[in-house]
């Protein structure tokens, strides 16, 4: 394109050196109108650019906000833990029966009888106060049972009625050192005999408003001679807990 510009040019100096109207305007114009065409590429490379970073920056914006919602949803199950312990904590029932089988030791006496409990090593002491013989029953003290292996099991001095005996071991020791249990009960009837007893404890009280009000309890013991003795706690009498007692078959 130069080359051919530079031969019109040398063409146009050769006319006018010739002729009398040169027009030197026309050179100009032919001159300037090449660069018009380079410029109309460069316009679309600044549209196109522009348009994929808007693009770019649109779909990175919903992934920061989709993780925000999945933070909140376990709080609301929270509250819900708390308040169960307190409901399902109630007042004590009434208690069960206790059902048992214990190793006893029984004697019989003129007017009551004795027991010895082995798993407590306590003597309970039955006087018969009763004045209807077909209903006995009476008082009820409890003893521990202080004999140790080695004591005197019988006193020689004492010497029992025809067809009676003196009590030995813990349980003469017990007559022996308390004067209202050797008036109370009299000499013994039978000696000493080892038993398994059916034993079952009821416990007293009553329940209100859901909560156990515990009070005084009967004991019951089957005999060596199968019947059924039993013993209602009151107070103290003697070392350990005592009432009364009452046959019941």
């Amino acid at each position: 394109m130069r080359k051919l510009a530079v031969i019109l040019g040398m063409m146009v100096l050769i006319l006018t050196a010739c002729g009398d109207d040169p027009p030197p305007t026309q050179i100009v114009l032919v001159v300037t109108a090449t660069p018009e065409h380079t410029q109309t590429p460069g316009t679309p490379v600044n549209v196109t650019t522009a348009t994929p970073t808007a693009e770019v920056t649109a779909t990175t914006r919903p992934s920061t906000n989709t993780p925000a919602p999945a933070t909140k949803t376990p709080e609301p199950t929270k509250p819900n833990v708390t308040p169960l312990p307190t409901a399902t904590a109630q007042p004590p029932l009434f208690p069960t029966n206790v059902v048992a089988q214990v190793q006893l030791a029984e004697e019989v006496f003129e007017h009551g009888r004795m027991f010895w409990v082995r798993h407590t090593r306590q003597i309970w002491v039955m006087v018969d106060t009763s004045d209807d013989p077909d209903a006995p029953g009476g008082d009820w003290y409890c003893y521990n049972d202080t004999f140790q292996e080695g004591d005197a099991e019988v006193d020689p001095s004492l010497i029992p009625p025809e067809g009676m005996l003196q009590p030995r071991r813990g349980f003469g020791l017990l007559w022996r050192t308390h004067t209202e249990l050797h008036d109370g009960l009299g000499w013994a009837i039978t000696p000493e005999f080892e038993l398994t007893s059916s034993y079952v404890y009821i416990a007293g009280g009553y329940v209100e408003n859901g909560v156990y009000f515990p009070a005084a309890g009967e004991h019951r013991l089957t005999t060596l001679y199968n019947e059924n003795i039993s013993f209602f706690e009151s107070d103290i009498r003697g070392d350990c807990q005592g009432g009364t007692w009452r046959m019941t078959q």
